[in-house]
């Protein structure tokens, strides 16, 4: 899948590591859930508040970032971007993967 994402001229960047070391138990979530993040526009981008790690790491990158306290919420299965659902989206519908790789 990164041959996919390079093909595209897309710049790959690894994801600082997670404030957290898991969920409190029964939770489903992994600690990476830190990377699930809700992008408002091309520079704003929704964090959850704990994660100080990924926002400084947004902030370096020159984006907006809005720190979001949305840990109790998370243990009960899922981030900023899984907990939310466009309902209007202005704009064109832009393709980010024009060059494309057979099986994806």
């Amino acid at each position: 899948m990164v041959e996919l994402f390079k093909r595209n001229d897309w710049e790959l960047v690894e994801c600082a590591e997670p404030a957290l070391d898991g969920y409190p138990p029964l939770s489903f979530c992994s600690r990476w859930l830190s990377m699930n993040i809700l992008m408002l526009d091309p520079k704003t981008i929704c964090v959850d508040a704990q994660e100080a790690k990924q926002m400084e790491q947004f902030d370096q990158l020159g984006f907006e970032v809005i720190p979001v306290p949305f840990g109790a919420v998370s243990a009960f299965g899922g981030g900023l971007h899984c907990a939310t659902a466009d309902v209007y989206r202005e704009g064109k519908c832009d393709d980010y993967f024009p060059h494309q790789i057979g099986g994806y």
